[in-house]
């Protein structure tokens, strides 16, 4: 899944990544290497213990200058990064945060009521909403928002960065969006 993930980053013009290891770290770095094999240069963002889907990007926040693309490892997608980081700029985004539409298919009918009296009922509706991607353009200056080898999600960065008064924006993907993972 990663080597399909960085195929897509090469084509999409990228040539410089970080990838962040804890599990199976040994055979991820043997495998990928410097990334020489692809013409690429990986680093590796190396995780003592498990520090979420953002904390091991605490290590990068005084040495990166240029906008981050954040890609989950298990996810699969046809999306456009190209067409993500140039809206990103657009928007003058700190954070922008890639969002798929999915459903939810409740199985019974459901009731509201007000003061014990029904109001509505639906049979066995289905429920329409923007769920995260795994997939995140960043600036450095939301890097900084991190506790250093602490644990955080990314959801966690975004919420600090919105106390701060960062601009957060959401892109849609309609493009195929897998989360293997799941």
């Amino acid at each position: 899944i990663l080597e399909i993930i960085l195929q897509q980053c090469i084509k999409s013009g990228f040539r410089n990544y970080f990838i962040s290891v804890n599990y199976l770290k040994e055979q991820i770095m043997e495998y990928f290497g410097d990334g020489s094999y692809w013409g690429v240069n990986i680093q590796y963002l190396e995780e003592n213990q498990p520090l979420g889907t953002a904390g091991a990007l605490s290590q990068l926040h005084k040495t990166l200058t240029q906008t981050l693309l954040v890609i989950n490892g298990d996810v699969l997608t046809r999306a456009d990064y190209r067409s993500l980081l140039r809206f990103h700029r657009e928007q003058n985004a700190s954070v922008t945060l890639c969002v798929h539409e999915d459903e939810t298919r409740i199985p019974y009918g459901v009731v509201t009521s007000k003061d014990y009296q029904m109001e509505t009922i639906q049979e066995k509706p289905v429920i329409s909403h923007n769920i995260i991607a795994g997939i995140y353009a960043l600036e450095p200056d939301m890097l900084k928002l991190l506790p250093s080898n602490q644990f955080c999600d990314m959801p966690d960065l975004i919420e600090m960065g919105k106390e701060q008064c960062k601009s957060v924006f959401v892109f849609p993907i309609h493009e195929y969006w897998q989360d293997i993972g799941h």
